[in-house]
């Protein structure tokens, strides 16, 4: 006995036609609008600038801040993006939050035998209304903590100001 199977054959009536290129335009078009690369924004093209800033190493060695001289090129330590110049170095007290047991508070106490480093370093940058890029790609934000390599010396410490220059 011979099995009989019956042969696939796709019949279509006019509806079914009209559903099956709807929904294949309707894919591509999610397709296309999905691997399309963005419009740049109009009004937010970036400026060039120059930016002065001031970073802060924190509990260095007393003695040890005259490494930072004036002229240095700064480098971030982690991908190596080119950070500016340093303009001015200032050595202060080094300072931390230590508890008062008499009266139960935090105080800002001295740290003897350490000090802090005000760095103020000079570098061009992009600025848009959402960011200020420094080195091709490093986003300058004040608090946040800047990993640095100078001529020298290593560092790290929180950028604690920023000021913008003439604006192009």
């Amino acid at each position: 006995m011979e099995q009989n199977t019956p042969k696939f054959r796709l019949r279509l009536n006019l509806f079914d036609g009209i559903v099956l290129v709807l929904a294949l335009a309707v894919g591509a078009f999610l397709l296309w609008s999905a691997l399309k690369p963005a419009a740049p924004a109009e009004g937010a093209a970036p400026s060039t600038a120059t930016v002065r800033y001031t970073v802060r190493f924190q509990k260095w060695i007393e003695g040890t801040s005259v490494l930072v001289e004036s002229g240095d090129k700064l480098v971030d330590n982690i991908k190596n993006y080119e950070l500016g110049t340093v303009v001015s170095a200032e050595a202060v007290p080094a300072q931390s939050l230590q508890l008062d047991h008499q009266s139960r508070q935090y105080v800002l106490a001295d740290i003897p035998g350490y000090e802090d480093v005000l760095v103020t370093v000079e570098a061009p940058c992009t600025t848009s209304d959402e960011s200020i890029l420094l080195g091709g790609g490093y986003a300058l934000r004040v608090g946040s903590v800047a990993y640095i390599r100078g001529e020298g010396y290593m560092a790290s410490g929180p950028i604690i100001s920023i000021e913008r220059e003439g604006q192009a």
